[in-house]
């Protein structure tokens, strides 16, 4: 009886465990066919959101659109802004160009002028008397020289006085010349350079009285033909320059 028991018992635990692992794969099945159901759920979704994604372009190129209008419109009104201001300065310049004296540029001119055109001097000599020749001043001594040329003064340049002036002419004649000589006569004592100096200075135009000199006394005519002398010797220089 009780072999016949224990039987029972085995084969109702083998039905038992053998429903179990059907039960188990059912619900494998099931579960694999539910996350298969959500695969393809996601999937949808995924190519819904591409569809959305891919409607956005058309929406882009009116974006596009718009934006390409406002920056030819911010373009449009640089160019008139600048046009504006090009104009704006031609007219300044053209007032300023009515407003300019019509001798404002011979003046300019003259001022780049390398020589100086004594053709036209002033003189102090009737107007009959022969013209001054046309002369080319290119130094600034020579330059100063054709200047005076143009004085009323008839004492102008004609010293009645040089032995006044020759101390002082000296002092500035020695203060230039006397290094040069130092650097050129080296092995010169002081006073052999100063001896030197001061003979250039007898021959040298800076000299009082290697200039135009008259008599303290001399009359107007005299100075007037000393300063004649003069100016012929400063026009024969200059016209051969």
């Amino acid at each position: 009886m009780g072999k016949k028991q224990s039987g029972e018992n085995t084969k109702k635990a083998a039905g038992n465990a053998k429903k179990a692992e059907v039960a188990a794969q059912k619900m494998t099945a099931e579960s694999s066919k539910k996350a298969a159901v959500e695969d393809g759920e996601w999937a949808k979704g995924s190519k819904s959101n591409a569809k959305k994604f891919i409607t956005l372009p058309k929406h882009d190129k009116t974006f596009s659109k718009e934006l390409h209008r406002e920056e030819a419109d911010a373009k449009k009104a640089e160019a008139a802004r600048k046009k504006a201001e090009k104009d704006a300065l031609l007219a300044a310049e053209e007032k300023d160009a009515r407003a300019t004296p019509k001798g404002a540029n011979a003046k300019t001119a003259t001022k780049k002028s390398r020589g100086l055109d004594l053709s036209q001097l002033d003189s102090s000599d009737p107007p009959t008397a022969k013209a001054n020749p046309a002369l080319n001043a290119t130094g600034i001594d020579n330059a100063l020289d054709a200047l005076s040329l143009t004085s009323n003064n008839p004492s102008e340049k004609i010293d009645r006085h040089p032995e006044r002036r020759y101390k002082a002419a000296y002092a500035v004649f020695e203060s230039k010349r006397l290094p040069e000589l130092e650097q050129e006569h080296k092995g010169l004592r002081r006073q052999q350079r100063v001896d030197l100096c001061r003979k250039e200075f007898e021959k040298s135009p800076e000299n009082p009285f290697n200039q135009a000199n008259a008599q303290f006394d001399s009359t107007r005519e005299e100075v007037r033909e000393i300063r004649e002398k003069e100016k012929e010797k400063v026009e024969a220089r200059l016209a051969a320059k």
